[in-house]
């Protein structure tokens, strides 16, 4: 309730879903785009503000650690296994660390990390309703296809905390061996199988009964193209395409190796980039001032 709540408040929620897609496919695209530092750790900052606006600082805190885990992984393996670089940090063996593969590492697991979170704030934003509105006349069964398996996941999530939820009631709050832990998973992750087969059967029934594949279907759609829209769909076309010349001729001109070396004159453009990441928060913040204005 409260991730539904959240998402109502929200300006950007009302927006058109073409500008909505628009938005989230740019900063997820350019997110992946580049592995300069500063723009990693700008998309980085940006979408962890997003995210704890949507979901609550706490729910993030929660999650962050998965996050850590993920660029552990990525740092470890980019110094493992490759050596590149001349400023060499230390020896495992005959292997030298170089400080090159570390910092590249670092910025794989960001961009990782980035596209995560960006997508966590699509999935938020980007509801499957949206999705088939904007999708559902031109690629009516692929777009169906995407909006059941996003609807999948949280629908998993949510079945598996209430099983589990259901366990603990019947333990107990008693704590548990490893083995007791361990058959309750066995046990959760056959009843999600059980679970997903069950409604896999009902939703096929349902489509079969109300004459899917039966004939050419017709579309509806519940948005309307406004001025605000439009407004907000030239900025953004605007800023994309300032930024995509940024990413592509200033800031992929990052050099890890040999020795990183990289002009920062520029870093300067950052701030376009900055505008994009945060436009949906700018938007909330001019709403925000409106409000303010009116009450006063």
């Amino acid at each position: 309730m409260v991730m539904i709540y959240n998402m109502k408040k929200h300006i950007f929620s009302y927006y058109h879903s073409a500008v909505i897609f628009l938005y989230f496919a740019s900063v997820i695209i350019f997110s992946m785009c580049t592995l300069n530092p500063v723009f990693v750790l700008l998309s980085f900052l940006c979408s962890a503000v997003y995210l704890c606006y949507l979901k609550g600082f706490k729910q993030y805190i929660k999650s962050l650690w998965i996050y850590l885990i993920i660029l552990l992984i990525v740092s470890l393996s980019n110094i493992i296994f490759n050596s590149l670089g001349l400023t060499v940090l230390f020896y495992i063996g005959d292997k030298p660390i170089t400080f090159e593969s570390l910092i590249y590492g670092i910025c794989s697991g960001g961009m990782l990390i980035n596209v995560l979170q960006w997508f966590s704030c699509y999935s938020i934003i980007m509801t499957s309703d949206k999705f088939l509105s904007l999708f559902g006349g031109i690629i009516p069964t692929i777009a169906m296809m995407l909006s059941m398996v996003f609807r999948y996941i949280p629908d998993t999530i949510r079945k598996a905390n209430q099983i589990n939820t259901a366990q603990n009631a019947l333990l107990g709050n008693e704590k548990q061996d490893k083995k007791t832990r361990f058959n309750q998973g066995i046990t959760l992750a056959s009843s999600l199988m059980e679970w997903s087969m069950e409604n896999s059967i009902e939703t096929a029934d349902c489509m079969r009964a109300r004459g899917y594949l039966s004939g050419k279907r017709s579309h509806y759609k519940n948005e309307r193209f406004t001025l605000y829209d439009t407004v907000s769909l030239i900025i953004l076309l605007i800023i994309i395409i300032i930024n995509a010349l940024i990413i592509f001729i200033y800031a992929n001109k990052f050099v890890f190796y040999p020795v990183i070396s990289y002009n920062i004159n520029f870093l300067w453009l950052c701030i376009f980039y900055a505008i994009l990441l945060l436009y949906p928060m700018l938007l909330e913040g001019r709403e925000s001032l409106a409000c303010l204005r009116y009450r006063l």
